[in-house]
């Protein structure tokens, strides 16, 4: 179980590193060219479709992966399902992305053109098909295929803005069409892939399924609401409170601090379909502490790397208009160091089943977060904004290891501190490597 973990963890944290340059590359274009008051406007339009898509999925990813897992329905009905769910959730997240362009643009989102929202709302469908798609082949356990895929519309993006924005000068409705035109081709292909894995498509649309998917997926639903809330809710709040320029500034460290949770978020992506899957209890209990306290000191070693080279780093990739960014970025590294742990463990909670735990520990972090930041970005702004950030982080993570210790009956310390026996899985796994490296070249 954990050599292909590893392995399987490996080849998404390198796809992770390879979306990273890329992502990095296509901020940086954008930060430099529209500026500070431009990519604050841009990161607000793209809210838009974001948290709509989010609060109506239902968690259909989630329920399609762990059905997959369990082996209860073919991968031929779930993708049927999942195609047939993208429809009507998009068709009604664009329903009301209409209502809020039109009637409430200034009041949910001031200083942010009308045009760009409602070129934004286009995002919707596409973006829904290929997180239900891909999700598809992350329940078949399908690494490397799940990762490939989701490099090509990274790339094509990437590829776009430099041409809209350093070949032709376009402004923020040219980065929003590159965008679209990236996740189109992007889904061509995940489609054309995905139905070839499955072997073909079956449209089931029973009650049976659709209960089931509902049953599981709203639980999750509720904790990926509120994750995200958590995740968003300060930039939202900055835009309020401050202006879109305090955003764009802002954005900068968020987006960077937010890449060091590629290692977590590889690992957490292979795990939940592994515990899904899982049907021995012991190598269960041993196998996801082993999992968090390694993923969490790899994550402590990337965050003092970084916090030491943050001016430089920030200031070569974005320029000095973006000085601001350096102290809410250091700040952010505590926050984004305790949600590296909290990520293994809330799949945990996921792939046993269980994922309304998540969304109660999310209900009780936002509000937190939200009263912190109502609080301090009026008195610090974007400084108050990162504490509040940081702090809300923190508390999730101290809530999940105490209920993940009283539910998986293993110690704090076994979640928290590096073994020996892990040492001794590095050293067995880099050998296997060599080994079979070498055996490749002969």
């Amino acid at each position: 179980m954990a050599g292909k973990f590893t392995k399987n963890t490996l080849i998404t944290v390198i796809t992770r590193v390879l979306q990273l340059i890329l992502g990095i590359g296509t901020s940086v274009i954008i930060a430099r060219v529209l500026g500070p008051e431009g990519k604050g406007v841009y990161s607000l339009a793209l809210l838009l479709p974001t948290l709509l898509i989010t609060f109506t999925n239902l968690g259909i990813g989630p329920a399609s992966v762990f059905y997959l897992g369990k082996k209860k329905y073919s991968s031929k009905e779930v993708l049927g399902a999942n195609i047939i769910f993208s429809g009507l959730i998009s068709i009604f997240a664009l329903m009301v992305g209409l209502i809020i362009v039109f009637f409430f643009p200034e009041k949910l989102f001031p200083g942010v053109p009308q045009e760009y929202l409602l070129l934004a709302l286009s995002l919707i469908p596409l973006q829904v098909l290929l997180t239900f798609v891909v999700d598809v082949l992350l329940g078949l356990q399908k690494i490397k295929k799940y990762n490939f895929i989701q490099l090509i519309p990274t790339f094509i993006y990437l590829i776009l803005i430099a041409v809209f924005l350093l070949g032709f000068h376009f402004g923020v409705k040219a980065a929003i069409i590159a965008e679209v035109l990236s996740l189109f081709v992007g889904c061509i292909i995940l489609f054309i892939n995905t139905k070839k894995e499955t072997g073909g498509i079956v449209f089931s649309f029973t009650k049976e399924i659709r209960k089931d998917f509902f049953s599981y997926g709203i639980k999750a639903y509720f904790g990926n609401i509120f994750s995200f809330i958590h995740y968003r809710i300060d930039q939202f709040m900055l835009n309020i409170f401050l202006n879109p320029t305090a955003v764009g500034v802002y954005s900068i460290a968020v987006g960077i601090s937010e890449k060091i949770w590629l290692v977590s978020q590889s690992a957490s992506t292979v795990l939940f379909p592994r515990v899904s899957s899982e049907t021995d209890a012991k190598r269960l209990k041993e196998f996801t502490p082993m999992v968090c306290r390694n993923i969490l000191w790899i994550t402590v070693l990337l965050s003092l790397f970084l916090c030491l080279i943050a001016p430089w780093l920030i200031v070569l990739l974005y320029s000095d208009q973006y000085l601001e960014s350096i102290l809410p970025f250091r700040i952010l590294l505590i926050g984004a160091v305790a949600l590296a742990g909290s990520k293994i463990l809330a799949n945990d909670f996921a792939g046993r089943g269980k994922p309304m735990i998540n969304t109660y520990i999310s209900i009780a972090s936002v509000v937190l977060n939200i009263i912190l930041n109502i609080l301090w970005i009026p008195k610090f702004g974007i400084i108050g904004a990162a504490w509040a950030t940081a702090i809300s982080y923190s508390v999730i993570f101290l809530i999940n290891i105490f209920v993940y210790a009283k539910i998986s009956d293993n110690k704090i310390k076994d979640i928290l501190f590096i073994k020996k026996s892990d040492f001794k899985y590095y050293k067995n796994f880099l050998l296997l490597f060599k080994n079979k490296y070498l055996n490749l070249k002969k």
